[in-house]
């Protein structure tokens, strides 16, 4: 057995169903065992390595796998970047390898040569190059458990080639995993009895108590403890923008997005009135507090925070109480405290005024829900798309043109609904190559994929992808010919003077049906609601093409953005 047969026979150990990547020069013999290796691993081609790294990162949210991608050496590692990059910092776990030149070669110019392991060191939780065919068993399981446990995050393992074609000299038995790191997150922590504790009486003394889930809540699947707490204590939660949808929308709880992007206006009061914030799973960054404006000072007021990482735990605010744990086992344990105990206040009448103004911003956006005014704003797309949403469907947005709108507007029900978005470093060209992870991970899923034109011209390849595969998605374009985002800045803080960030819409519609899809150009309301019947009736996938308002000719809800305006009126 040589090298690259180890490699994929330690990835079936780990139960890896899928790999994504792309070939090259320096992996014939990691394809090759992957062709005699059957139907045990199924790999992905795409066309371009950062999608690769985009899939496993959207099979990883959704299947609590580590996601597993592949690229070739030079360019291929360097193509790779952003999505491993992505996946890290947002606390997903990712397997990322490459192939490389021979050891031999180094430092004589060997074309592709590239020092993979300082490319990566910054962007991963740890960067390792094999040189030792016996070393791969031990160092892929150290590259899984690293991985999966404490905060979860990406991988990189360079392969020379020596390690690649080399014989495995050590016995089949050492080829083995540990099955606790085949799932994220791997070896969960309690929190501290006498934290927990406490915790549990700051919680019953509170007289406003507002619950902030953030991303770790889903990705430690926390979410039905969080509502329980909540049901429990009578407590609003809100989110951050990657933990929408923790409970369902329609909840009386629920009060919605908080931030600067997409916000949702009650829940913001809801912060402001809370005299104990709980933050879970969330690392109070600059989007969530508004560059930690939000939630002011104000006297007596406490911030409570848990968090897998210790590292986070009072980063950016003062914490009467920080507990180090699993966002799901200590919102468990919180339970059991707060068993037969009831909170010592009554919070009915507050609750009321926060769904009342809840019910009032909801009835004020129905005019924008029925608007029929061209080009179509993305406010009445979301309101439409929403319509045809059920227990099943996965929404994938990218960053950019439809992040506000959608925060804002979309209604995810209950179930196992998800709602996921790159925000980490708010990289484009996400949400195309996501689906075909997401398919992977969740094939009974109605999967959406939302995202703008400059997007699309950065991912317009995995179209193929798509198609080849058959993937049942609902590819949603908005297309208003502009960077949009940077265009409403330009708008903002340049006086209207707007430079490069224009290009000609064309016609995607025959990009897509070049790439063999079904596409529906879109330029009405009539259109677009005929359009969504079509797609969400229809087998295959599905590009919709809609011609829709740029962000410059209607500002959308971002809080800093009206903030700004507001001042110069």
């Amino acid at each position: 057995m040589i090298g690259a047969e180890v490699i994929i026979e330690m990835f079936k150990n780990y139960q890896v169903k899928v790999l994504f990547g792309v070939p090259g020069d320096t992996s014939i013999r990691l394809y090759e065992a992957l062709r005699k290796s059957g139907s045990a691993l199924t790999h992905i081609l795409a066309r371009d390595e950062r999608s690769a790294a985009f899939m496993a990162d959207a099979y990883a949210r959704l299947s609590h796998k580590p996601g597993v991608c592949e690229f070739p050496s030079g360019a291929g590692a360097l193509y790779g970047v952003p999505g491993v990059a992505e996946a890290n910092a947002s606390s997903i776990p990712l397997i990322a390898i490459t192939s490389d030149i021979p050891l031999s070669g180094e430092g004589r110019q060997t074309i592709t040569e590239l020092d993979t392991r300082k490319l990566y060191e910054s962007i991963t939780k740890w960067a390792y190059i094999i040189k030792d065919v016996s070393r791969i068993p031990d160092v892929m399981r150290r590259a899984f458990r690293i991985a999966t446990t404490g905060r979860p995050g990406a991988v990189h393992l360079a392969f020379p080639k020596e390690a690649l074609y080399d014989e495995f000299p050590a016995k089949p038995a050492d080829i083995y995993a540990d099955m606790n790191c085949c799932t994220y997150p791997a070896f969960r922590t309690r929190g501290a009895r006498v934290e927990l504790e406490s915790l549990a009486a700051h919680i019953l003394e509170a007289r406003n108590l507002v619950i902030v889930a953030g991303g770790g809540v889903n990705h430690s699947q926390a979410g039905n403890a969080v509502r329980k707490v909540a049901e429990w204590m009578k407590a609003p939660v809100v989110s951050t923008i990657s933990g929408q949808g923790i409970i369902p929308d329609d909840h009386p709880l629920a009060l919605g997005v908080i931030g600067d992007n997409g916000f949702h206006p009650h829940a913001h009061l809801a912060v402001e009135e809370a005299d104990l914030l709980l933050y879970i799973g969330c690392k109070t960054g600059s989007v969530s507090t508004i560059n930690w404006s939000m939630p002011s000072e104000k006297p007596g007021r406490k911030i409570i925070q848990i968090d897998l990482n210790p590292e986070m735990l009072g980063n950016n605010f003062k914490n009467v109480l920080s507990v180090a744990g699993d966002a799901r086992l200590v919102v468990e344990d919180l339970l059991i405290l707060l068993k037969g105990k009831t909170p010592e206040r009554e919070t009915s009448a507050w609750l009321n005024g926060l769904n009342e103004q809840r019910k009032a911003f909801w009835q004020d956006a129905e005019d924008k829900f029925h608007t029929d005014a061209v080009p179509l704003k993305p406010c009445r797309i979301i309101a439409e798309l929403n319509r045809h949403l059920n227990e099943t469907a996965v929404v994938i947005s990218d960053a950019g043109t439809p992040t506000p709108y959608i925060t804002r507007y979309l209604k995810l029900a209950a179930g196992n609904s998800r709602f996921i978005i790159p925000r980490a470093y708010g990289g484009l060209g996400y949400a195309i190559p996501a689906v075909v992870g997401a398919y992977h991970a969740r094939p009974e899923a109605r999967l959406v994929g939302l995202f703008g034109d400059g997007s699309l011209g950065m991912s317009a390849g995995e179209l193929e992808t798509v198609s080849r595969l058959g993937i049942p998605a609902i590819l949603i374009h908005f297309n208003n010919g502009t960077f949009g985002w940077i265009k409403a800045l330009q708008k903002l803080h340049c006086n209207e003077k707007y430079f490069s960030v224009d290009f000609n819409a064309n016609d995607p519609v025959m990009v897509a049906r070049g790439f063999g899809m079904k596409a529906i150009s879109i330029h009405t309301a009539k259109e677009l609601e005929q359009g969504l019947e079509e797609a969400f009736s229809f087998a295959g996938p599905v590009f919709l093409d809609i011609k829709s308002e740029p962000e410059s000719e209607d500002l959308p809800p971002v809080y800093s953005w009206m903030r700004t305006l507001a001042r110069e009126k």
